[in-house]
């Protein structure tokens, strides 16, 4: 059986982490994980379920590189996948680059994986020195890797342009989740027509709780709708440096008994019931949403902004609704719609959409595509 090594600088609760855990889980090859810098929630979930993990995290830096190279040299490993961006992960992953050369192990196959799209807003610091060292060594890591995964076409797309990298060289994998993992959709077959909509006053958020994720867009959407006498509750689940200035928004907007921040939640089982729509109202240059996914595969209506990966998920109208980003006035506009889709006359019909739809990013498909680079 060949053995994979992802590099991943932690191990919190974020996609990244979930998907490589579904990695680890679902994948014909044995899949190991290094955490370099931070282990986290899903590193000990991954651990508890008998996924092999490694915790460098102790470690520092020189620590870090003793012990990667000397897992890397005695895991006879196949392949090595490097997962999250930033100059240290790209040093140490170049590292493993050099000494499979010096070691003669050309077998190896060495894969960058872009699970985001390229942002100099995101990426950079504003620190010149900083940023040039960082967009060389993205560079550097992107030339010498053997494959390179996108997770839409937008982000190969934003590579390829900043890189001038051959598109071909970069292969497009969405994201996938465990469709069969869905209390909405076991119980579909036996919806009666009393079944047949959704909560619609009831909104879903799942994500980070920050700047760039248009939180603040969705608390104005909702507070230009109160002004309306349209009725609408929020449950924000995540947590990010931005929560205490939206809690505080919240409140000057007069909103904050609709609004309620559960911080991180691993169990969301719950909130899907009692939701009946999904806003994914980003601001920034997002490669891919896989909250929306999830959301879909629930049964529940979507709204997401139109920004960079977010219509390859919904492609069609009938699949989701997407309004312009930023634009308080077009959200709230958008949950107005959500909300007729909730309805019984219209959501019976609707329901088979969205899930026909979220059935098409199975897990076990991107793993497949994945395990066939290497």
């Amino acid at each position: 059986m060949k053995k994979v090594l992802h590099l991943l600088s932690g191990g919190g609760a974020g996609g990244i982490e979930v998907l490589c855990e579904q990695i680890g889980l679902r994948g014909e090859y044995c899949h190991e994980f290094c955490f370099l810098f931070s282990a986290g929630i899903i590193a000990d979930r991954m651990k508890e379920k008998g996924i092999t993990t490694y915790d460098l995290s102790s470690e520092g830096f020189m620590g870090k590189r003793s012990r990667l190279k000397e897992t890397f040299l005695e895991g006879g490993y196949d392949a090595v996948v490097v997962h999250h961006e930033g100059v240290k992960i790209y040093y140490l992953y170049e590292m493993l680059i050099r000494l499979a050369e010096r070691e003669k192990l050309l077998e190896v196959t060495f894969i960058k994986y872009l699970h985001c799209a390229f942002d100099e807003g995101v990426f950079y610091t504003g620190n010149w020195i900083e940023d040039r060292i960082h967009h060389f060594m993205l560079g550097r890591t992107l030339n010498d890797s053997d494959h390179i995964v996108a997770v839409s076409e937008f982000a190969r797309d934003s590579y390829v342009d900043e890189y001038g990298i051959d598109g071909a060289k970069i292969k497009v994998v969405y994201n996938g989740i465990d469709v069969t993992k869905s209390a909405f959709r076991e119980k579909t077959d036996s919806l009666g027509a009393e079944d047949a909509s959704r909560d619609s006053s009831h909104l879903l958020y799942i994500g980070r709780v920050v700047q760039e994720k248009g939180l603040e867009v969705l608390l104005r959407a909702m507070a230009l709708l109160k002004d309306r006498g349209v009725k609408t509750q929020l449950d924000i689940l995540g947590d990010g440096d931005a929560r205490t200035s939206l809690e505080k928004l919240s409140t000057d907007l007069g909103i904050s008994q609709n609004v309620v921040f559960h911080g991180v939640v691993m169990e969301k089982e719950v909130y899907y019931k009692a939701a009946g729509i999904f806003v994914y109202p980003s601001t920034c240059l997002e490669a891919f949403g896989i909250s929306v996914i999830e959301a879909m595969n629930e049964g529940l209506v979507c709204i997401a902004s139109r920004i960079g990966g977010i219509p390859e998920i919904m492609s069609d109208d009938s699949q989701g609704i997407l309004f312009e980003a930023g634009s308080v006035g077009a959200l709230a506009d958008a949950i107005v719609e959500a909300q007729r889709r909730c309805s019984a006359d219209f959501y019976e019909d609707y329901r088979e959409k969205i899930i026909e739809r979220a059935a098409e990013f199975d897990i076990e498909k991107s793993v497949g595509e994945l395990e066939v680079l290497i």
